[in-house]
Order: C-alpha cells, then structure tokens, then sequence
C-alpha cells in the first residue's frame, strides 16, 4: 500500500468535508425548488391605505379612488386597507381556499364585506388593542368564491409597533389552505440542517484557533460561519414561531446588523489571507461605506441588506483580483470562486412562487460556494504549515548533531586529549582543572542539544567552561566578561560559544598577551560581542560553518525576525544578534 505522508491527511480531509459540505447545500436548494413549485397562488391586483376608521370603508361599492395607492403607513394608529383580488379558473384548483396574511398590526378582514377572521384585538388604543401575529393562515369560505373581482378590506390598529419611523403594512395571497405553511416548514427544515453546518465549522475552527497557532484567518472564518448560522436561523425561525407582529422590526434589526458583519468580515478575511497592503487602512473606509449606505436607506432594511450583499461581492472581487494580479498562491482558485458566486446570485432563476421567499434563495447558494472556496484556502494553509513544521523538526534534529559534533568531532578530542597529557606530566594538580572543565562543557553540551532555546545563564555558563577549557590548550590569557543583563531571558544554545570559538580560531594575541571578550544587551533587544585582540588574516567568512549554525538557529527560533552583523573593527572584531526578547 502507497504510503501517505502526514502533512496530506489535515488538507485532504478538510477537501473531503467541503465536498460534502458544498454537495449538501445543493441537495437543500434542490429540495426546496422542488417544494416550492407545487402549488398555484392569486396575489391580489391593488392594495390601498387610509389612517382612521369608519365601519362604511368595509363596503365594497365605497370609492376609495383617493386613498394612498402606496400601501404602507408610518404612523402609529388605526387605518384600514382595501385590495382587489380575482377568482377564476386558478382559485378553482383549490380545494379548500386559503389566505397567507402577513400584517405589522392586529386587524379583522372582511371578504365583500362580510368577516371572515381576525388577528388579535383591533384596539383604540394601545391598552385595548391585543397584538396580533405577524403570519397568520385563514380559511375562505367557498361561498364567496364567485369568479370576478372581490373586494378584501383589513381594519388595522398597530398601536405596539415600534415608533422608529418604519412603515406598516399588510399583504396576502389566495393558496390550497395551508400548503405555504407546509412547504415554509419544509423548507426551513432543509435550511436548518445547512446552519447546523455552518455551526459546526464554526465550532472546529475556533477550535483549531485555540488549540492550534492563533491566526488571525481562521478566527474570521469561524465568525463569518457563527454568523450565517444565525442569520439562517433569524430567516426561517418565523416559520416555527409565529411571533407577535411588533417583534419584526427587532428580527429585521438583528438581521441586518448578521449582514453588516458578514459584509464586512467576507472582505477581511481576504485582506489578511493575502496579506494586502494598507489593511488597516482599507478595514476603515469598507466599514465607513458600509454605514453611509445605512445611514442612506435607514428604513428599508431588505434594500440595504442587497445593497451590502453587491458592495462585500464587488470589493471582495476587487481584493482577490488584486491578489491575482500580485500573484498570491491559492488566488485564481478564489477568483473562480467569487465570479461563480456573483453569476449565480444575480442570473440563477431562484424566485419562489411564496411571497415569504423573496429573500432570494441564490444568496444561500453563492455564499456557500465563496465559504467552499475559502475552507479550501484554510486546507492549503494547513498544509503548508504542516509541511513547515515538519521542515523545522528535520532542522531540530539536524542542528542538534551539529551541536554534539562541534565538541566531539575527532580533531577536538585529539588536541584536547594531547593538552591533558602534557598538563598530566607537567602540572598534575593543574591537570585536575582542566579535566574538571572539559567535563563542565561536555555536561552543559549534553543538557542543552536537545532544546531550541535555553537560558541566556546557562548560555554564559558553557562560555565559560569554554574559556577555561581553551586557557589550557592553547595556554593564552582568555578573559570573557559580560555586562549586566536582565534575568528570566531565552536564547539559542552554543551561538555565543560559537562566536567564542570563531574568535579563539581567527584571533592573536594583543600588546598584553590576552584575547578579551565582551558581551553586552543592546536596547533590550539584541546583543554584541566585542573581541579585542589582531585579526587574523583569515577572518570568520560569512559562509563558515559557525555563522552557518547560528543563522539556522536563528531562523529556528525566530523565523525572519532577527538580524545578524559581523564585522572587523579597529579593536577586533565585533558581532551583533538582534532578536525579539523571549523571557523564560
């Protein structure tokens, strides 16, 4: 059996789980297509409005020629509403005929004057009135039926409505009796697995945010899934609970703040996905737009939940493109991604024969594809992180057979080895020091080659062993000094005993017979070495193994966030590391 390496198993699972996701989101649009074409509806052909109330505007002969033709109201009150609706060969379909009523008020409606329901208590005020339901099934008897034209009059109080400046309005459709309420429930049932989706991917990747390397993307993502969970929820939850009809302005408020977010987190996700310039920038002057615009339609809430949907595709279309056009890995796969959405969103035939449906389903349809396109983005993500930390554990492991070969490679034991002979024959107390510090190093070599940092003390501990290991092979005066440095700080082991050991090799002696070194903080934030002694004339290259070491454990350590100088002064020689301060 082929063997699959492990950086393939988070990308190709997360491949498979968006298949499934994505297929699973088309499987609901096309139940819900299927559900929504199988009934026949007669919407009524005028609808009028006039504030105040008179029992005489239930007649159908009453001419209301000069009632306002726009059908809404801004005024807390009681007015009435008049519509023509035709029965024919249509309305003969039914078996029994019903009526979906959606009104912001409690009303009684009358069919040529005769009343055939209610929907709470139509009041004088608002203590009397009680606050009917925002969706409301009504039975027509068939005796009224007669083809022609009939006349519905609602007499309405909306004394509960919220006084925000919204209008109210009434509107209904003639049906088989019932069959919207059953397809509106089948629907939402399908809608609510899709947010059970959506809440799911949510919850694992604020998982992975947590539990993983925090990044900034995931994070977004999970909130750009939390909230479509709960903007699916607010559309088709009125399907289940039949609410109070002053409930429906708040609804609308908490769906267009679910819109606002996701119109606005959408784009950032790209921004810091791709890494775009001036982000912070950008971030402003998208939300700024965003507010203008709802400042501008304050009181049409459906339009400016359009409009923003327009706005998050067109500037997300612009960032993804602009990302193509620098060439960002993974940004062609996206800008598919975004055109399709666009296609389908603004082309797809996805109008329902139910009134409650004109939040255009195609909106569910291209969300999922950009959300399919970006959980593919976090997979290849995933996989080049998982490929980066598998390189870093290969350089690990790597770096520390270079720290152990550095002190027992066979040249070093064999000079160290011939020093000791000699201090044996010539000082045999002295050649107690010098055993007692080749052992001092080889202890803090074996403690320390298996970590990726240490403490900075133990770091200068092993120097020193160092120092007064090579007094007695080379028989020069080392001193090594440090200034004063602020405990609880981390390095990487060996990079100043491998500085020592480069200014031991290309270093004489000076006037005084010693080679001084000296290390000191720099700003808080770096280190120098100072060497004073004559350079050799063959100086550390740039290319040597000892500068070749520190670099990877710098890079380890650090990635691309340190700088290193290594220089000839008219002292010595100098050496600069700055890094970002680590505390133990």
């Amino acid at each position: 059996m082929a063997h699959i390496s492990p950086d393939t198993y988070i990308p190709l699972g997360m491949c498979k789980i968006c298949l499934r996701f994505f297929l699973l989101t088309l499987s609901c649009i096309g139940c819900c297509e299927h559900i929504g074409a199988q009934t026949y509806l007669r919407y009524p052909f005028e609808r009028v409005i006039k504030k105040g109330d008179s029992i005489q505007w239930v007649n159908p002969a009453y001419d209301h020629s000069s009632w306002d033709r726009s059908g809404r109201i801004n005024t807390l009150g009681n007015y009435w509403v008049r519509f023509r609706v035709k029965c024919d060969t249509i309305t003969d379909t039914f078996r029994h005929t019903g009526m979906q009523i959606i009104s912001t008020g409690s009303y009684e409606v009358y069919w040529d004057s005769v009343q055939i329901g209610k929907n709470g208590v139509v009041g004088k005020n608002r203590a009397t009135e009680v606050p009917g339901q925002f969706i409301t099934q009504l039975l027509v008897p068939d005796s009224l039926l007669s083809h022609g034209v009939h006349n519905v009059a609602f007499r309405v109080s909306n004394y509960h409505f919220p006084n925000w400046g919204f209008p109210t309005w009434n509107q209904f459709y003639l049906e088989e009796y019932l069959s919207s309420q059953q397809r509106d429930l089948s629907i939402s049932g399908f809608f609510f697995i899709l947010a059970g989706v959506y809440l799911m991917a949510s919850l694992y990747y604020l998982l992975i945010f947590f539990l993983r390397k925090p990044e900034r993307v995931t994070l977004i993502f999970s909130l750009i899934c939390f909230l479509f969970f709960s903007l699916l929820l607010m559309e088709y939850a009125k399907f289940y609970y039949l609410y109070p009809y002053h409930w429906h302005p708040i609804r609308l408020g908490i769906i267009l703040i679910l819109h606002l977010c996701i119109a606005f987190l959408m784009p950032l996700f790209f921004l810091w996905y791709f890494q775009i310039p001036f982000r912070k920038l950008l971030n402003a002057a998208i939300l700024l737009t965003y507010l203008t615009i709802c400042s501008i339609h304050m009181f049409n809430m459906d339009l400016i939940n359009q409009i923003l949907g327009e706005w998050m595709w067109g500037i997300s279309l612009i960032i993804v493109g602009y990302a193509v056009y620098r060439r960002k890995n993974e940004s062609k796969v996206m800008l598919g991604a975004v055109i399709l959405a666009g296609i389908i969103v603004k082309f797809f035939p996805g109008a329902y024969s139910s009134m409650l449906h004109a939040y255009d389903i195609t909106l569910f349809i291209g969300f999922s594809i950009l959300v399919f396109a970006m959980m593919y983005l976090l997979a290849q993500r995933a996989q080049k992180q998982q490929l980066a930390y598998e390189a870093s554990l290969t350089l690990s492991t790597r770096l520390q057979n270079e720290l152990l070969k550095k002190n027992i490679q066979p040249h070093f034991i064999m000079n160290t080895l011939t020093s000791l002979m000699e201090w044996i024959e010539e000082s045999p107390e002295e050649s107690v020091n010098f055993i007692e510090a080749l052992a001092g190093e080889f202890e803090i070599m074996r403690a320390i080659s298996e970590k990726k940092l240490i403490p900075l003390e133990q770091e200068l501990a092993l120097c020193q062993q160092h120092i007064t290991l090579m007094r007695f092979r080379k028989e020069i005066a080392y001193e090594f000094s440090w200034g004063e440095i602020p405990p609880g700080r981390k390095v990487p082991p060996a990079i100043f005993h491998t500085l020592i050991e480069n200014a031991i090799t290309h270093s004489m002696p000076g006037p005084d017979g010693k080679i001084r070194m000296h290390l000191e903080l720099i700003n808080e934030e770096g280190y120098e070495l100072s060497v004073f002694a004559k350079n050799r004339k063959q100086v550390p290259s740039e290319d040597g193994t000892g500068l070749k070491y520190i670099r990877s454990r710098l890079t380890e350590n650090f990635g691309e966030d340190w700088k290193l100088i290594s220089e000839s002064t008219e002292f010595g020689w100098r050496t600069c590391i700055w890094t970002k301060k680590i505390s133990v």
